[in-house]
């Protein structure tokens, strides 16, 4: 009887005190949902084919690691809130879903602070706030990102909120965020890789965002590859960085971009830019010539900026690219050193109040913007089409001789360089990776392996080749899980990949 009695006011106290929000011991374990149900004093509880959090917070503590390798639906109460201090590892056979336990409720959702070696696949991550990452740089891989509101005080307005990030973003649908789906401060030095995502239906709140909003950079190139950026809200555009700061690389190839307020836009200086091989097409769904509209808008102080345009489709948007301020890219410049500045853009049909504005020089200074094609190649109609000194004595001249030939460009293609990756995969991977590689030209060529601190970590090749295409091993032996650079290094050239190592 006395055993019974004891039994009975445990019970009492742990129903009556109700459940303080969990904190795991940080003792190295590694936990999942089942361990969190059996020992977190009902923080964690199962029901009806689904895990329940009951508290306000549930903290993964710093050494200890939450591992979701079976399909499960985890819901969150109103304000909820996974805060990983460890490692957060979700890769299920199919899926794992967080969602709030109301919808009309919402969840804060995930933050990852300091969070190294942390991989999201297969996440379907709904009805929150924002997957917040501080400090750190996880995979996010194959994961579904929908319907997520700017709710909660101490998160972001994105549904990936980057500060201090160097995040790979890949494969994942991002969709019917109420603000953008990737965001990062003005003066926050983020150094993403964003590549074969579709992001569509984001800014559902109709705020003057992008899709894709960022700041400042970090040391390590930026990169936006082989998305699909499409049919957002009418006041939203696609990509858009206005730096508090500078951006040393920023690499933006390969996309399609249809069917927002408008296209990208790079609106401060300091920033040095490659936009190669995208399809910018149809970026005029708020129909307001004088709010945007364009394909491609530069803006702001240059004097340390860099930017180099070429092979880009261009076409059916309010203008096509405008240049503002004391922005200056180069469109085509066949003077240039740097043999990348080649122009072979195709630009035409972008236009407004029954005009054509393919490029709009609205700066007192010259715009090289040689050797792209226009759609036509009569002179007078190509002149027609931009507007610069000719149709205002305070403007600078855009320099638009000699005109080149079309230009296939096509959704996703294949980057036609003086080299080029061809592939780098499996990525992320564990040991092994195979390293594709096409040079165009006989000489030394170097490929090397860097971590996020810039620290060369290995030399893959060193060696003199002829113009071909070739395979590399390498074992990543030893390594811990993170995220590397790849360089490829010929004569006069580099170029640069990521790579995640999962354990």
């Amino acid at each position: 009887m006395k055993h019974l009695l004891i039994g009975i006011l445990f019970s009492f106290f742990a129903l009556s005190s109700g459940f303080a929000d969990y904190n795991t011991p940080g003792t190295g374990k590694s936990w999942t949902l089942d361990s969190l149900v059996a020992f977190s004093g009902g923080s964690v509880t199962f029901s009806s084919g689904s895990y329940f959090l009951n508290d306000d917070t549930l903290t993964i503590s710093r050494n200890d690691t939450l591992k979701i390798f079976t399909n499960a639906i985890f819901k969150f109460p109103n304000l909820g809130l996974l805060y990983v201090k460890g490692t957060l590892l979700i890769n299920p056979p199919d899926s794992v879903k967080f969602t709030a336990a109301d919808t009309t409720q919402r969840y804060k959702g995930i933050v990852l602070d300091s969070a190294h070696s942390s991989s999201l696949k297969k996440l379907i991550f709904e009805y929150a706030n924002s997957i917040r990452i501080l400090d750190c740089s996880p995979l996010i891989d194959n994961c579904k990102i929908r319907n997520n509101s700017y709710y909660a005080s101490g998160m972001q307005s994105g549904s990936i909120s980057l500060f201090r990030s160097n995040a790979v973003i890949t494969n994942c649908l991002i969709t019917r965020s109420v603000r953008a789906a990737i965001v990062g401060g003005a003066n926050i030095a983020n150094s993403p890789t964003i590549m074969y995502n579709t992001l569509i239906d984001n800014n559902t709140s109709n705020y003057n965002t992008a899709q894709i909003n960022l700041g400042a950079g970090g040391t390590s190139p930026i990169i936006i590859s082989n998305n699909y950026i499409l049919k957002s809200s009418t006041n939203s555009g696609a990509i858009a960085f206005l730096p508090i700061g500078t951006i040393s690389s920023l690499i933006i190839e390969n996309n399609v971009i249809k069917n927002n307020r408008y296209g990208i836009a790079l609106l401060a200086g300091g920033i040095n830019a490659y936009i190669n091989n995208n399809v910018i097409d149809s970026n005029n769904t708020q129909g307001n010539p004088a709010l945007g509209g364009s394909g491609l808008n530069f803006a702001g102080a240059w004097s340390t900026s860099s930017v180099i345009v070429t092979r880009n489709k261009i076409r059916w948007n309010l203008w096509g690219i405008t240049i503002q301020n004391t922005s200056k890219p180069n469109i085509g410049n066949l003077g240039n050193s740097d043999t990348t500045d080649i122009g072979m853009n195709l630009i035409y049909g972008n236009g407004n109040s029954g005009k054509i504005y393919d490029v709009y020089n609205n700066t007192p200074d010259s715009i090289k913007a040689e050797n792209n094609f226009w759609n036509t190649t009569n002179l007078d109609s190509i002149e027609a089409h931009i507007f610069h000194k000719v149709d205002s004595t305070t403007l600078g001249v855009v320099d638009f001789l000699p005109i080149g030939g079309p230009t296939v460009v096509t959704g996703n293609p294949v980057v036609v360089k003086n080299f080029e990756f061809l592939d780098i995969y499996p990525n992320p991977f564990n040991p092994e990776v195979m390293i594709k590689f096409r040079i165009a030209n006989d000489g030394v060529t170097r490929i090397k392996i860097y971590d996020l601190l810039g620290r060369e970590i290995y030399t893959i090749a060193n060696e003199f080749l002829k113009a071909g295409e070739y395979e590399r091993n390498w074992i990543s032996s030893g390594l811990p899980s993170s995220v590397y650079i790849v360089r490829l290094e010929t004569t006069g050239n580099s170029y640069a990949k990521r790579i995640a190592i999962v354990k």
